[in-house]
This record gives structure tokens, C-alpha cells and sequence, in this order.
């Protein structure tokens, strides 16, 4: 706030703000400005902050059941993948800052705009998909592995309500957010590169019939 040369004030002035106001030697005030500085609170501290975070906890747990129910057999590779810390981690690092690139440099060009906003949007929407397979891998450690779908489900929602409540620290809530989301991410990566990795199938030996007697390999 600024008070010039040639403002007139009969009255009482009060200004709220974080700075006091300026106020010039000449203006005309009938009393001085009375100023109340405004303290700025953490976003902790308020009550629609926690609110806020509860709708979200439930958002991520309503969006776990359905690709829960809907890709359970993905869901259940993708918290196995998750199991293998190291190479989520390294893998997860290489897709989060790679994948943006790669479909930004495909808008560039008009060929490849539908590809590279399609690529943006299964990103972003598999940062959320990575906090629920950690969840549900946080679960497993808490209450034991599993292979059934609704026990999964069960382990999935434990998980996912502590890593959003790790998520809320002031100062390191940020930090384990990210290294959720590439812990995730690169597990889900490692999910899809074993589903269409290419596996030889071995017949048993006891399904190989015997050659007749006198036959040799070749059939003669």
C-alpha cells in the first residue's frame, strides 16, 4: 500500500498486509496509519489442509480398486516388479524424466503430436497408478503376501493410507512423495517390459511319445 503527496485522510486508517505501507511526508492524515502485520501459517496448520488430504487418500483408494479389479493380474506383476528395489529405482528415474522428453520432442513434430500427448497423459497418470503398487507392496511386508485379488485389495489400502500419511510430514512429506512415485513407476515399467519380453516354451518330457521301433530321428 501507498500513501502519496496529495492524499487526504480525515479519518482513522488501518492497512492489514505483510509490508508495511509507504506512507509520503506530505500526505494528510488525521491519525497515523495503523498497521497490523499478517503472519503467514504453514499449510499444515489449517484444517481444509487435513480435509483435503483425506478426499485425496480416498481419490487414490477408489482409483486402486477399480485398476484393481480391472487388470489384476497386471496390478499383481507390477507390486512383484516392485519388490526388486534397485532396479525400480534405476528404471524409474530413466522413465520419469525420459518419457516427458520423448513425447514432448514427438509434439514438436505434426506426425507425432497425437502420440506424444497420449504418451504425456499415460504418464501422468501413472505417477498416481505408482503410489498405489508401492502401497499395496507396503501392505504385503505389514500383513503377508498374498495371490488372491480382494486380500490384495485389503493390503492395497493399509499401504496406500500409510504412504499418504508419510506424504503429509512437513519438510521430507515432498522427498517421499517423489521417491514413491519413482519407485513406482519403475516398477510398473519392469511390469510391462516382462509382459511382452518374448519366453520360450519347454514341453515336458513326459508328454514326448516314444519313436516307434526301427524309426530313426530323421523318419526313414
Amino acid at each position: 500500500m501507498v500513501i502519496g503527496s496529495t492524499a487526504k485522510i480525515d479519518g482513522k486508517s488501518r492497512f492489514e498486509g505483510k509490508k508495511a505501507p509507504e506512507v509520503s511526508a506530505e500526505a494528510k492524515l488525521g491519525s497515523p496509519v495503523q498497521f497490523e502485520k499478517l503472519e503467514s501459517k504453514p499449510t499444515y496448520r489449517s484444517t481444509h489442509y487435513y480435509v483435503w488430504q483425506l478426499i485425496w487418500a480416498g481419490s487414490f483408494i477408489l482409483f486402486g480398486l477399480v485398476l484393481c479389479l480391472l487388470m489384476p493380474s497386471f496390478v499383481k506383476q507390477a507390486v512383484d516388479s516392485s519388490e526388486h528395489v534397485g532396479a525400480s529405482l534405476g528404471l524409474g528415474v530413466l522413465v520419469m524424466f525420459g518419457v516427458p522428453i520423448g513425447a514432448i520432442i514427438a509434439c514438436i513434430t505434426v506426425v507425432g503430436l497425437f502420440v506424444g500427448i497420449s504418451t504425456l497423459f499415460l504418464w501422468y497418470a501413472s505417477l498416481y497408478f505408482a503410489q498405489v503398487i508401492v502401497g499395496a507392496l507396503i501392505g504385503q511386508w505389514l500383513m503377508g503376501r498374498t495371490s488372491e485379488l480382494w486380500p490384495l485389495i485389503g493390503r492395497m489400502i493399509v499401504g496406500l493410507l500409510l504412504v499418504r500419511l508419510c506424504t503429509v510430514i512437513p519438510q521430507i512429506g515432498g522427498w517421499i512423495k517423489f521417491g514413491v512415485m519413482l519407485w513406482g513407476i519403475g516398477a510398473l515399467s519392469l511390469a510391462i517390459y516382462r509382459r511382452f519380453q518374448p519366453t520360450l516354451g519347454t514341453m515336458p518330457p513326459e508328454n514326448l511319445s516314444p519313436l516307434p521301433a526301427g524309426t530313426t530321428v530323421g523318419g526313414l
